[in-house]
C-alpha cells in the first residue's frame, strides 16, 4: 500500500472519523489515549496511520489532511520515524520483548520534537501484566504523547483500560460495498458471498483467495457438509483428509470453523425462504442444503448451528483443532439419525 492510498483508504472507510481527528489535531484538542474498536477491514490501522502522519506532516493539504509524500509522512509509512512507535503481535500474542520495548519507549521523551505517538495494534493480544504496564503509561503519560490502541473486540480489553481511554467505535463495512469491491478485485462470483461472511477487508479477502486456498477450502467444507447432511459417516474421515490440511496455523483454523458455520447458516436461511445461489456461501451444494433444510426442524438446525458456533470458543481454549472437528462431526451425524 502506498502512502497516498493509506489516507485515501481511511477516508473511504471512515470519512467522518478522519474529518473528526483532523479537526482535533488542527485545534490542539487531541486526547492522550484512544481505543480504536473496529473489525478487520474497517480501517482502524489506516486511520491510526493517518493521525500519525497528520501530527508530523510538513505539507498539510488545504483539506487539512497529511500530504503523504513529505519526508515525515514517508518515514512514518516506512516505519522509520523515531517518534512513532508501532507494535503489532508477533504471532498469536504481543511478546515479552515487545512489551519491554514499549515500556522503555514509554519513559522516553520525543527524539526530534515535542510530540510522540504510540500505535499498538490488536492490543487485546497482550497478556494481563503487559496490559497493566500500558495502563500505567495511560495514567501517567510522559510529555506530549498520544496512544492509539487498536482492537477488533473491545470486550477483550481490561475494564481499567477502557475506563481511561476514549473509545472510538468504527462503522462496519456494508456487505454490498465489500461485494462490489471484491467484484472489482476480480474475485470469483461463487466466492464473494462467503468472503463477506468471513471478513470486511478486501485485502484479507484477497489473501484468502491466494493460491486458490479459498476455492479448495470451499470445496472441502461443501463436501463435508453434504456428507453430514446425508448422514454419511465418511464425513468423519473427511475431517482428517480434507479439513485439517487446510489450516496450517491458528488463524486459518479459525477461518475454517467460521466457514463451517456459514454452511449450516445456508441451510437455516433456506428453511424459511428461497435463497438465490449467488447469496449462498456454498452454491455448489445448494441442493443438499435445501434438502436438509426441508428434512430437519428449525430446532434441530438451530441446535447444529449452536454446536458449530461453540467450536470457536473451544479453539480459543486450546483444544486440538482436529479433535474439535471430529467431535462436531459426530454430534451432527447423531442429529441426522
Amino acid at each position: 500500500m502506498t502512502e497516498e492510498s493509506v489516507v485515501t483508504t481511511a477516508q473511504r472507510l471512515q470519512p467522518q472519523l478522519v474529518t473528526h481527528f483532523m479537526k482535533l489535531i488542527q485545534t490542539n484538542r487531541l486526547a492522550h489515549a484512544y481505543l480504536f474498536n473496529g473489525a478487520d477491514g474497517t480501517g482502524r490501522q489506516q486511520v491510526a496511520r493517518t493521525v500519525a502522519m497528520r501530527l508530523f506532516c510538513q505539507n498539510v493539504t488545504a483539506e487539512g489532511l497529511p500530504c503523504g509524500v513529505c519526508a515525515e509522512c514517508r518515514r512514518i509509512m516506512a516505519g522509520d520515524h523515531p517518534d512513532v512507535v508501532t507494535v503489532i503481535p508477533d504471532g498469536q500474542r504481543i511478546k515479552v520483548d515487545q512489551v519491554r520495548y514499549l515500556k522503555a519507549e514509554f519513559t522516553k521523551s520525543a527524539v526530534e520534537g515535542n510530540q510522540k505517538i504510540f500505535i499498538v495494534d490488536q492490543v487485546d493480544r497482550m497478556t494481563t501484566s503487559a496490559a497493566n504496564s500500558l495502563l500505567k503509561f495511560i495514567e501517567e503519560p510522559v510529555g506530549n504523547t498520544v496512544a492509539l490502541l487498536l482492537t477488533a473486540n473491545k470486550n477483550l480489553i481490561l475494564p481499567t483500560i477502557l475506563s481511561r481511554t476514549q473509545i472510538v467505535d468504527f462503522l462496519r463495512v456494508s456487505p454490498q460495498a465489500l461485494t462490489d469491491a471484491l467484484a472489482k478485485a476480480d474475485v470469483a462470483p461463487s466466492q464473494r458471498y462467503l468472503l463477506t461472511t468471513l471478513t470486511e477487508s478486501v485485502g484479507a479477502a484477497q489473501e484468502l483467495t491466494t493460491d486458490d486456498w479459498l476455492k479448495t477450502a470451499q470445496t472441502a467444507v461443501g463436501q463435508w457438509f453434504a456428507a453430514c447432511c446425508a448422514g454419511d459417516e465418511r464425513a468423519f474421515v473427511r475431517v482428517q483428509t480434507d479439513l485439517v490440511p487446510l489450516a496450517s496455523n491458528r488463524d486459518r483454523q479459525g477461518v475454517v470453523l467460521d466457514m463451517l458455520v456459514q454452511a449450516w447458516h445456508d441451510a437455516l436461511r433456506q428453511q424459511t425462504a428461497t435463497v438465490d445461489q449467488d447469496a449462498l456461501a456454498y452454491p455448489q451444494v445448494a441442493k443438499a442444503s435445501q434438502q436438509v433444510a426441508q428434512r430437519l426442524s428449525i430446532d434441530q438446525l438451530v441446535a447444529i448451528m449452536t454446536l458449530t458456533l461453540a467450536t470457536r470458543s473451544q479453539l480459543a481454549g486450546n483444544i486440538n483443532f482436529q479433535a474439535i472437528l471430529e467431535a462436531l462431526t459426530l454430534q451432527i451425524l447423531a442429529q441426522m439419525r
